[in-house]
């Protein structure tokens, strides 16, 4: 096996264990030697996801209730607000002029 191909195959396993990783939402360092004995250090990021809930007498009230909740529960589990945005919101009535409302919050670090 010729060095360009070790340094290939290095390469490539470098990126299945970042890949899996982020599959887990861990954080993993790996180490690669390529040529001339320097060390690439790669950093996966952590990565996980906050669901909050709201109610309110408007759609929007009950999205901006259930936002607020999911930034309320990432903020206690140790995250910063500005690690985390809105990834999805879902609203519907349940009757009497009341709405209920789901947020998913993405975060990362």
């Amino acid at each position: 096996m010729g060095r360009s191909s070790a340094l290939r195959l290095r390469s490539i396993a470098v990126a299945a264990l970042a890949a899996s990783a982020c599959l887990i939402g861990g954080v993993t360092s790996a180490q690669a030697a390529p040529g001339g004995g320097l060390k690439q250090e790669l950093v996966v990021p952590e990565v996980r996801t906050f669901t909050g809930s709201g109610t309110g007498t408007s759609p929007s009230q009950a999205v901006d209730g259930a936002v607020r909740m999911g930034y309320t529960i990432a903020q206690s589990a140790g995250w910063q607000a500005n690690h985390c945005h809105v990834r999805a919101t879902d609203v519907r009535s349940v009757g009497g002029g009341v709405y209920a409302a789901v947020a998913s919050l993405f975060c990362q670090r």
